[in-house]
């Protein structure tokens, strides 16, 4: 009995002395402010940030209660496209439509920096553990940045673009692919830049190539040909699909074993169990017309329909189990595994929805009237009782120059030869070149002909007709192409001489408006007088089917509107009812296809798309 009182006595004593220790920790973290860390911490529990448009503001989100626990407003960005990036300490808020970016310090909610980054060159922002970069995809320029102040640090690092994917995985990589190399890169990003830790060899050169960043290295969809290739820093391993992966689109970033690749061009889902052990692999198929990949989560596979504001949630096999319903968000999902939770949200309007890794749906009303309610905006968005406290900006002015400069620093890597046989890596210069890539085949016509240059030609017209007007001689020495083929995105008084001149040649303008019509481009390769029936626009272009009641045939064509006149990834595809099926996909500068289905009396559907985005309609004109 004796030694029991005395074991008592002791845990009594240790028990007081842990909560004298814990008391005065958290003495000490309020007197150092500790009373904020909190904020910060949040980030790690599950929680995401999402973003409201009509409020224009970012709203923090508790993924158990599906309420909105802390808010800030975003004053300048009201109304716009914003793409929200965060860790456990920044948020970074990227204004996709002025190319401006604002870091949220999560530790008192207050704006730490900012960097105007434009809109051109396919700018993209990634954030890992404790180091942010700047990628600057159609160049290939690659830059560190602080996430607390957005300034760059260090030098610049040059791939030879365009650039795919960037996103960092759990080991804190940075993974891109060099469609121009056939290679994936994995990038280390520290305080003193960004350096090259693993090159391999994924796919031929000059494929087209999307990614998915791993929990461990990436996931490369030769978009040209049927293989899946997961790269890491171990090496490679190649899985063969059945499927055509045409225009294939996959998440920026797949969470867990299970992958999935999204193919509009071929109707189908293509799911792969283990990435780390290449499968199994299983495919399904497409029952809605989509625009945006499908998402794996905790061994489902979840497939947002703009068109309808739903999200299918399917086994791998294809088996459906479920459909999360948000009709504010047609035509406006967003899908994305974020702190361990699925969230689904539509930015324009009051309500989102967050899964866990239970299958349970929970709704969430981003505006002030209750879960799931939505409810009214606030009048001031960032308002309310559960507004965080307005935190000025740093008084030294944030915004720096553009930073990739060419006067500043880069840095041109010693590139190590990927483990793939294939072109050696070229040192890229200090200007870069028109960053384009060079076309796999043909990239589609000169817009200062009058008729598509792809396929034989029937119009009567020609250059000579006058419907067109041919670039005029400026006197110089004729190169090797005919002046009537050079494309009109170069201005037709500065055409290059062979004999050097002290002159800095003028920049090629960029190209807003599509030269070639639907029309044009049908009746070019067939003949027969084709007539628009109907049209569907995505993100990037519009695909047009047409017919033609002389032929009875029905031609298909996908029309790029934007990064027109520079060689981008677009596909078409056009099937009848009976199985008839016709696709064309490439790298174009200006659009993909024609192509045509016999159908006289036969239903048609179409689908295309453009560097990722895409749409496709029902069954149709079938009379």
């Amino acid at each position: 009995m004796g030694r029991k009182k005395v074991a008592a006595a002791m845990r009594a004593r240790a028990g007081w002395w842990a909560a004298a220790l814990v008391l005065s920790a958290a003495l000490v973290a309020t007197l150092l402010g500790g009373g904020r860390s909190g904020l910060a911490i949040a980030a790690s529990d599950g929680s995401a940030w999402l973003w409201s448009r009509t409020a224009g503001e970012v709203d923090r989100v508790n993924p158990d209660s599906g309420k909105v626990e802390q808010r800030r407003q975003v004053t300048d960005a009201r109304g716009h496209r914003v793409q929200v990036t965060q860790n456990d300490r920044y948020l970074l808020i990227h204004d996709l439509d002025t190319g401006r970016v604002s870091s949220l310090n999560l530790n008192g909610l207050g704006f730490s920096g900012k960097l105007d980054i434009g809109t051109r060159g396919d700018p993209h922002l990634a954030m890992g553990g404790a180091s942010a970069a700047l990628i600057e995809r159609t160049s290939g320029a690659v830059r560190a940045l602080d996430p607390s102040t957005l300034r760059p640090v260090g030098p610049v690092l040059q791939l030879p673009g365009p650039l795919v994917g960037g996103e960092f995985d759990d080991a804190g990589l940075l993974w891109v692919a060099v469609p121009g190399q056939g290679t994936a890169v994995a990038l280390k990003v520290t305080d003193k830049g960004a350096s090259i830790v693993h090159t391999a060899g994924v796919a031929d050169p000059g494929h087209d190539l999307a990614v998915t960043v791993l929990d461990r290295g990436a996931l490369v969809v030769d978009r040209g040909g049927r293989a899946l290739v997961v790269a890491t820093g171990d090496g490679t391993r190649k899985v063969p699909v059945s499927v055509p992966l045409d225009g294939a689109m996959v998440p920026d970033r797949t969470h867990g074993a299970l992958a999935a690749v999204t193919v509009p061009a071929a109707g189908s889902v293509v799911t792969l169990g283990d990435v780390r052990k290449g499968g199994p692999v299983r495919s399904f198929p497409l029952s809605d017309p989509v625009q945006e990949p499908a998402v794996p989560f905790a061994g489902k596979v979840y497939l947002p329909v703009r068109n309808t504001g739903q999200v299918r949630v399917f086994e791998p096999t294809g088996r459906q189990t479920g459909v999360l319903n948000m009709p504010s968000g047609r035509g406006d999902l967003e899908v994305q595994v974020r702190e361990g939770n699925l969230f689904v949200n539509a930015p324009g309007s009051t309500d989102a929805l967050v899964v866990g890794d239970d299958g349970v749906a929970r709704t969430i009303g981003k505006y002030p009237g209750g879960s799931g309610h939505g409810g009214d905006g606030p009048d001031t968005p960032g308002g309310g009782e559960s507004s965080p406290p307005q935190v000025p900006v740093p008084p030294a002015d944030p915004v720096f120059p553009n930073p990739f400069d060419p006067g500043q620093p880069r840095q041109t890597p010693e590139l190590p030869l990927p483990t793939k046989p294939g072109k050696p890596w070229k040192h890229a210069p200090t200007e870069p070149a028109d960053p384009s890539p060079t076309p796999a085949r043909p990239s589609g016509p000169a817009p200062s002909l009058p008729l598509p240059t792809r396929g034989p030609s029937t119009s009567p017209s020609s250059p000579s007709t006058g419907t067109t007007p041919s670039a005029p001689s400026t006197g110089s020495k004729p190169s090797s192409r005919p002046t009537t083929s050079k494309p009109s995105s170069r201005p037709t008084t500065s055409k290059p001489s062979s004999t050097p001149t002290t002159s800095k040649p003028k920049p090629k303008p960029t190209q807003t408006r599509n030269p070639y019509t639907p029309q044009q481009v049908c009746n070019a390769s067939a003949g027969g007088n084709y007539k628009i029936q109907r049209s569907t626009p995505f993100a990037g272009g519009r695909i047009y089917q047409l017919y033609s009641a002389t032929t009875k045939n029905n031609c298909a064509v996908t029309m790029k509107t934007t990064n027109i006149g520079k060689g981008t990834s677009v596909w078409v595809r056009l099937q009848s009812q009976t199985g008839k099926v016709a696709s064309d996909s490439g790298t174009f500068k200006y659009y993909a296809g024609p192509v045509f289905v016999h159908a006289p009396g036969i239903c048609v559907r179409y689908s295309g798309g453009a560097s990722g985005a895409s749409a496709s309609s029902g069954w149709a004109n079938c009379g």
